[in-house]
């Protein structure tokens, strides 16, 4: 399957092509989605953002990324909010991040939006076209990934709530306006997408900063916390079974 393909797989379950994954993998989730829709995405995504790699973030990229590193402490707060089994409190306190660091991106490059859907429209145009023009990285990869971000944005992160096209409810606006109550959202999957923006908008600054295109290496600092975040998730099986 072709990269580009990609893209209106990922955009169809309600997902984008995300940074930091290995080709093979992207693959294999684009073929479960051909197959089942959405329906597995959730566990696809659970090999993907998994101790070790949200750990090796948290301590080796996060802190260095400008704009996002502006929000640290809050990442890191959500991460273990979502081990311990909060993931309404995981995902809305990402929300905010995601639309936070946008605006600095487009600040720092001395544009402005009103409205926050045009703000990852304005983002990924500026992107493709700094990409395009320098032929920065592999080129249309790269811009399907931005066109992948935009889609996934404007039909699911950012549409009225009430059109929101999938069962899992990752929407900013009912979330945010208290639209969606404790059983229309609240699974890790919510998680899953929204720390993927935060770590696509990482991919997005990188792209003119010298910081790495892959994912960190784990390190003797992030393994130890990534056994605190299996820690977690034993406690909150310890409050699930009472």
């Amino acid at each position: 399957m072709r990269f580009p393909c990609y893209k209106e797989l990922f955009n169809k379950a309600g997902w984008f092509v995300p940074p930091y994954v290995q080709m093979g993998y992207l693959g294999k989730i684009a073929e479960d989605i051909s197959k089942n829709n959405d329906s597995n995405l959730e566990s696809l995504l659970s090999r993907i953002y998994t101790h070790d790699h949200l750990a090796a973030m948290v301590k080796h990229r996060y802190p260095i990324v400008p704009h996002i590193s502006d929000y640290k402490l809050i990442i890191a707060e959500a991460i273990d909010a979502h081990f311990l089994g909060l993931h309404h409190v995981a995902v809305s306190g990402l929300i905010p991040v995601i639309e936070g660091v946008g605006r600095k991106i487009l600040e720092s490059k001395d544009i402005s939006e009103k409205y926050v859907k045009n703000v990852f429209v304005a983002v990924a145009e500026h992107s493709k076209e700094d990409v395009i023009a320098n032929q920065l990285g592999a080129v249309d990869e790269i811009v399907a990934m931005l066109d992948s971000f935009v889609h996934f944005t404007n039909n699911n992160l950012y549409v009225n709530s009430a059109r929101y096209p999938h069962g899992d409810k990752t929407n900013r606006h009912g979330i945010l306006h208290g639209a969606f109550s404790d059983y229309d959202y609240g699974e890790p999957i919510n998680f899953y997408k929204a720390i993927g923006s935060i770590e696509f908008l990482c991919f997005v600054v990188s792209i003119r900063e010298p910081i790495s295109f892959f994912a960190p290496n784990s390190s003797e600092a992030s393994f130890k916390l990534a056994k605190q975040y299996a820690l977690f998730q034993i406690m909150n099986d310890w409050r699930k079974n009472g």
